[in-house]
Order: structure tokens, then C-alpha cells, then sequence
């Protein structure tokens, strides 16, 4: 019997799948692995010693130009002021005063902190309220009151009295507007005859407390010597009393 040679069977392949894509979608690019040589170590970043002394100098010298320009335009004073409340008699301590920079008029009275030593151990004349500038009219190397020195207070109403403000420790002009004897009620020639009307002075004074009330009357006392003071409580008396500030002697 004769057997027919079968030939050798070939494996079927399957045809190839076509790709499906989505509408309106974009394909991702194949992201790149990075590249890294082997063995090869980063090397640190060196900054120059030079360029950081440099900023170093830039930021202190410009902090320094700030300060500078400030204290320029600063025109401040450091004066002395008290630094509680001081009350008549007491003798003048070094933790009594303290120092603060404020601005102020050039003819105001203070004491400059270089002068405290002139000051320390002397009376205070009159109370003093703390963080009041304080002057040399304030104090006295005698304690109290002299023997022909007294206090007198007066009411004194607006125009009787200067707009500026009376510190305690001011020298004041006393000044009477009634007339003296012989002449017209109300009026008071000057000295020089010329038929000026002024008012009459009768002494001075060193003020020793200001108070101001809400109803713009100003409560005063004056440190004054006795002929001056009773000339003062006549005058507050009739309500002719004025005062006026003066600068008092250094």
C-alpha cells in the first residue's frame, strides 16, 4: 500500500491588529530617561570670600547713612525733667530727674543734663509734677521760705493773664490797672508824662503752682516777698491784678 507523504504543517498567523485611537486624543511622547554619566559627583558652588565682605560692608554702611541722616533733621534737645513728683522742701536727688529729648522754644528755661551737678542737693521752692521740664527757678540752696518771703494765690480770669502757659518755677511781672493815688479811676499815666494809659507795676513773682479750671479761670500762687504780697492780695482783691512773664535770670 502506497502512503501519500504528508507535508509539513504551517502554523496560521494571525493578522495584525489594527491600533484604535481615540478621537480628539493626542498620543504621550515617550518620555526620556536622564541621562547620568557613571561615577560623577555634582561640585559644590564656591562664592568668592570678597563678594561677601563687600555686601556685608554695603548693608552696615547704608544702616549707618540712615542713622546718620535722621540725627541730621533731629532737632531735639536732651533736657532735664522730673522724674516724679517733687514736693516743696525736698532736697534734689539724682533719681529725682530724668532725661528726655523734646523739642522746644529757645526761650524757654531748661537744664541741660550736663548741669545736673548745679542743681543736686538744693531745696525744690514749690511742688513740682512728675515729667515737668524743670529750671533752675525751682530750686533754692536755702530750704523754704525766706524771712520776708511769702506765697499769695490768686484767681486770675482770660486777658488777666498771658495765652502762653505760666510753668511753675516763671518769673512774672505783678501789674495793678487801677491808678494811683490823684489821678482818674481807671486809667494810669506812663512814666514819660505822654497821657499813655498802662497799667502799674507793684513786684515781682516766681510761680510756684498753676492750675487752670474748666471755666478758663487760672489758679496761681506766687512765691513773692511780703511788701509785694500784700499789694497782690489788695489787687486780687479788687480784681485788678495782672500778670505777665518775664524771663528771670539763669
Amino acid at each position: 500500500m502506497t502512503t501519500a507523504e504528508q507535508a509539513p504543517s504551517t502554523p496560521a498567523v494571525a493578522p495584525p491588529r489594527p491600533q484604535r485611537w481615540s478621537v480628539g486624543r493626542k498620543r504621550r511622547p515617550t518620555r526620556l530617561a536622564a541621562h547620568v554619566e557613571a561615577g560623577r559627583v555634582a561640585e559644590p558652588r564656591h562664592r568668592s570670600p570678597a563678594w561677601l565682605l563687600g555686601g556685608s560692608l554695603l548693608v552696615v554702611m547704608s544702616a549707618l547713612g540712615g542713622v546718620l541722616l535722621f540725627s541730621s533733621r533731629d532737632d531735639r534737645v536732651e533736657v532735664l525733667v522730673a522724674a516724679g513728683e517733687l514736693r516743696m522742701g525736698d532736697v534734689v536727688e539724682r533719681q529725682d530727674l530724668r532725661i528726655e529729648r523734646i523739642a522746644i522754644d529757645g526761650g524757654l528755661a531748661v537744664v541741660d543734663p550736663s548741669e545736673v551737678g548745679e542743681i543736686l542737693g538744693q531745696y525744690v521752692v514749690a511742688a513740682v509734677p512728675d515729667g515737668t521740664l524743670v529750671n533752675r527757678a525751682m530750686f533754692s540752696a536755702s530750704s523754704g521760705l525766706g524771712a520776708d518771703e511769702m506765697e499769695v494765690g490768686a484767681a486770675l480770669d482770660p486777658g488777666e493773664f498771658p495765652q502762653s502757659d505760666l510753668p511753675v518755677g516763671a518769673y512774672v511781672e505783678l501789674l495793678v490797672s487801677a491808678p494811683p493815688p490823684g489821678q482818674a479811676a481807671g486809667s494810669v499815666t506812663a512814666p514819660g508824662g505822654d497821657g499813655e494809659t498802662v497799667a502799674r507795676s507793684i513786684g515781682t513773682g516766681i510761680v510756684t503752682r498753676s492750675e487752670e479750671r474748666a471755666n478758663g479761670q487760672l489758679l496761681v500762687t506766687l512765691r513773692v516777698s511780703t511788701d509785694v504780697g500784700l499789694r497782690v492780695t489788695q489787687a486780687a482783691t479788687e480784681d485788678t491784678l495782672r500778670v505777665v512773664l518775664v524771663r528771670g535770670d539763669s
